[in-house]
């Protein structure tokens, strides 16, 4: 049976993994873990700021 809702997937070069979008791991796949969320703050309505540096770059 085809899926109409396919899960967008980023296959990881190094293991093999697989990860959706929001960084979490496929079943059975080598990864033992999610990929980590990094810290965030949103500057604005349409701006985020991605890492630990929150005076700007």
């Amino acid at each position: 049976m085809l899926s109409l809702f396919k899960i967008p997937e980023r296959p990881c070069p190094c293991h093999g993994s697989t990860f959706d979008f929001a960084g979490r791991v496929f079943k059975k796949m080598p990864a033992p873990t999610n990929l980590e969320v990094p810290p965030y703050t949103y500057l604005t309505d349409t701006r985020i700021l991605i890492g630990e540096n929150k005076k700007g770059a």
